[in-house]
């Protein structure tokens, strides 16, 4: 397979690469060796990622978790180029990573399953969203680098562990890439006031066909998703900073203390000022 695959954060704790797709004729490629335990990112694209005799729908939104040791082939659903974001982790990280994989301890004990999709929470696409912009700058702290993937890796590891809806091509090709805009607005625009027909003109559908095909997409409402980044970057801020919880609260969009502290207290089962 062509692509241009470029690193861009190594550590003790996992390497990120960039991994862009450049084939210019869409076939099956040459058998791939999975060297270590990693967890892909589905950030745009379709393709079918086939071990052995199982063939996976990966597609934008998903995240493609696989253990080392195995061969793969990789070919392409349609014209629209693939675009990944790889965490690959030595063999020590990997046994690290799971033990604490309460939710897909059936994966992980089960030598017949080499491969796996999970559909992407508000969490953990907020988080991937997080890690890749602080990477993309110029300079930036490690730790905070570190902290983020680990918190990656717990929320995807520990949470509810949805399996993909099935789409049709239909939807994959054309409403799936709206919404994966949508959702990537949202994630670097949540302070501001966001409304659903604002969010439906992004996608050139009416507000209802909008809501719909976004519930679908993502099994949630744009307002919960909306809601659930909110909650997620304040969280962040509590656990590192140390603005007042005042200030968080309206800098990650609510109109008033009482309703975040509602919201945050439902959430997380405490107050921020517990939290902290």
């Amino acid at each position: 397979m062509e692509a241009d695959i470029r690193l861009l954060f190594d550590s003790p704790v996992a390497a990120v690469r960039d991994f862009r797709c450049r084939c210019r004729d869409c076939g099956v490629s040459g058998k791939e060796h999975q060297d270590h335990f990693s967890i892909a990112y589905i950030r745009k694209g379709n393709f079918r990622f086939n071990v052995f005799r199982n063939g996976l729908d990966a597609y934008s939104g998903l995240f493609l978790i696989c253990k080392p040791g195995y061969e793969h082939t990789v070919s392409h659903v349609h014209d629209l180029p693939d675009e990944c974001t790889i965490f690959s982790f030595s063999a020590s990280q990997a046994e690290e990573l799971q033990g604490m994989a309460g939710a897909f301890n059936w994966f992980f004990r089960n030598p017949d399953l080499h491969s796996i999709l999970i559909k992407a929470s508000p969490e953990t696409e907020y988080l991937h969203h997080r890690i890749i912009h602080l990477l993309h700058r110029p300079r930036y702290a490690q730790l905070e680098a570190e902290q983020l993937i680990a918190a990656l890796l717990q929320a995807l590891l520990t949470g509810e562990g949805m399996l993909p809806v099935p789409l049709s091509d239909r939807s994959k090709r054309h409403y799936l890439p709206l919404i994966e805009g949508v959702k990537a607005h949202i994630s670097t625009h949540y302070e501001q006031d966001i409304s659903l027909t604002g969010l439906a003109a992004m996608s050139h559908m009416s507000p209802f066909h909008f809501n719909r095909m976004f519930r679908q997409m993502t099994g949630t409402t744009p307002y919960r998703y909306l809601l659930d980044v909110r909650l997620r970057e304040a969280e962040w801020q509590i656990a590192h900073s140390s603005k007042p919880v005042t200030e968080i609260a309206f800098a990650t969009g609510f109109n008033s203390l009482e309703h975040f502290s509602a919201a945050f207290r439902k959430a997380y089962g405490q107050s921020p000022s517990a939290m902290r």
